[in-house]
C-alpha cells in the first residue's frame, strides 16, 4: 500500500513540474513575465517590470 501511494505521488509531482515548466516556457515566449531584478555588469543592479502593450520599463535600482 504505501508503495501505491508513493508512486502516485511521484506521478503526481512530475505531473505538477513539468507543467510549471511548459507554463514558464510559454509566458517566456508571450512576453508574460513579471518583475525582474537581476545585475547587469555594465549598468549594476536593475530593476524591470511589464509597461504597456508589451513593454517594459526598467530602473536601475
Amino acid at each position: 500500500m504505501a508503495a501505491v501511494i508513493i508512486i502516485a505521488i511521484a506521478i503526481y509531482a512530475a505531473f505538477h513540474l513539468g507543467h510549471s515548466h511548459a507554463n514558464y516556457r510559454h509566458g517566456r515566449a508571450r512576453g508574460h513575465r513579471g518583475v525582474n531584478l537581476y545585475w547587469s555588469s555594465v549598468r549594476g543592479p536593475w530593476i524591470s517590470v511589464p509597461g504597456p502593450f508589451g513593454t517594459r520599463i526598467g530602473r536601475r535600482l
